[in-house]
Formats: structure tokens, sequence, C-alpha cells
């Protein structure tokens, strides 16, 4: 038996060895790719692949992002342009505009001191012309106040009879001197009876009266003829004085002298 062996070895040595080594290879490839397919080495391919994009895709939208930055730049830097353009011509429109205001002001400040010189001597023309008036005078207006007859004589008549003319001019001046105050009614009485005595005349009665008190608040007319009683006169006389009763009536005296 340990011939047959040795001979088998001997013969078959190096092909077992080499399949023993292949068969070694294999379950080292074989455990390799199970190690392998456990660390998922897809994944791995198609994650450097995707970080390949993410990377190129980056890159990409920075570089389209530097051109919006660059770009943005360009706009403020031609808007800073345009906004210090403006500025520069609104400041030499300003330094412009000073100088025309001033020479403005210039002219209107003569024309001013001219055009107060003006209204000086008008409104001192005007003063001297204008007449001052006196301040009007505000009466009180009194309502419902009675106003009584003024004093005075306010009617008086004569008349004759049986007697001439000239005689009854004469008894006539007699009555003036009565109604003047000079003579009181006995003198004046007095007096017509010794007329009538000298010129001859027949008479009956001399009545003289200046005591006819009465109240007026209008006058009452006198109306007196010829041919009645040889000598007649009647007068109102009034106080001006309002009735003491405070009735709005004036205190009057009704004067007569009669001779029948």
């Amino acid at each position: 038996m340990k011939e047959p062996l040795k001979k088998f070895w001997k013969n078959h040595l190096k092909p077992v060895i080499a399949v023993f080594l292949l068969s070694l290879m294999v379950a080292g490839i074989m455990i390799y790719s199970n190690l392998d397919s456990k660390d998922d080495p897809v994944k791995v391919v198609v994650d450097t692949d995707t970080i390949d994009t993410q990377i190129t895709k980056e890159s990409e939208i920075k570089e389209v992002r530097t051109d919006t930055v660059t770009e943005e730049s360009t706009a403020t830097e031609n808007t800073t342009n345009e906004a210090t353009e403006v500025a520069s011509a609104v400041e030499s429109k300003s330094t412009e505009k000073p100088e025309v205001e001033n020479k403005d002001v210039t002219k209107t400040n003569d024309e001013v001191s001219d055009e107060k010189e003006t209204k000086e001597k008008k409104s001192e023309e005007s003063e001297a012309t204008v007449p001052t008036t006196p301040p009007a005078t505000i009466t009180p207006v009194l309502e419902n106040k009675y106003v009584p007859i003024s004093e005075g004589w306010k009617s008086s008549e004569t008349a004759k009879g049986d007697i001439t003319a000239a005689q009854k001019a004469d008894i006539d001046s007699m009555i003036e001197s009565w109604k003047s105050g000079t003579m009181t009614d006995a003198e004046l009485k007095e007096k017509i009876i010794v007329y009538l005595e000298g010129q001859g005349i027949e008479y009956m009665e001399v009545s003289i009266t200046s005591k006819g008190y009465a109240l007026y608040d209008v006058l009452p007319e006198v109306d007196l003829r010829d041919g009645g009683n040889l000598y007649s006169f009647v007068g109102t006389y009034s106080s001006g004085k309002q009735n003491p009763d405070g009735t709005n009536k004036t205190v009057c005296y009704n004067w007569s002298a009669f001779v029948f």
C-alpha cells in the first residue's frame, strides 16, 4: 500500500499542489469578492460619480455666481457712476442758482427800498389829505317814556261884542300885561272896570281867572267869535311838566277874561 501511494504522490504531487493552490486562490478570490460586496463598491462608484457631478455643478454654480456678482458689480459701478454724474450736475446747478438768486436779491432789495419810500410818501400824503372825523356820539333811545307838552303859551284868542275896535285894542294891551305876569287877576279886573266906566260902557260883570287847572295830552282848539260878550279872552299855558299821578298828560292852565 505504501509503495503505490508513494508512486502516486511522486507522479501527482505537482498537480495536487497546483490544484490546491488554485483552490486556495479561488477561495481567496471568493472571500475577497464577498468582502467587497459587503463594502458595496457599486455605491462607492456611484457616489464618486455623484461627487464628481456635484463638484462640477458647484464649480458651475460658483462660476455663475461669480458671473452674476461681476455683472452686479458692473451694474452698481454703472449706477454709482450715473449717481455721481447726476450729483455733479445737481451741484453744478445748485452752484449756478445762488448766483442768479443773489442777483435777483440785490435787484429786489433796491426795488424794495424804492417801494418803501413810495409807500411812506403815499401814507404821508394820505394822512395829510384825510380829514379827521370826530367820534360819533350815540344818544340813548328812551322807549315808552312820555314827553310832556313844552312850557309856554300855546294858544290864545280874543273877541269883541258891542264895543269899538279901539276899545278892544285897549283891553287887549291890558291882557298882554297880565299874561306877562306884571299884574294879578284882581289888578286886571280893577283896571278893566275903571276903563269901562271911563268909556261910559255899560256892563254887568267882569270875570278874570288864571287858575284854570287842566290836564291835556293834546291841546284843545280855541274858537272865539265876535258878537257875544262885550269882551272875551281865552288862552292855554303849559307848565311843561307831566301829571304827578304818572299819567301821560301835561299840566296846563286855562286863562280867561270876560266882560258881560
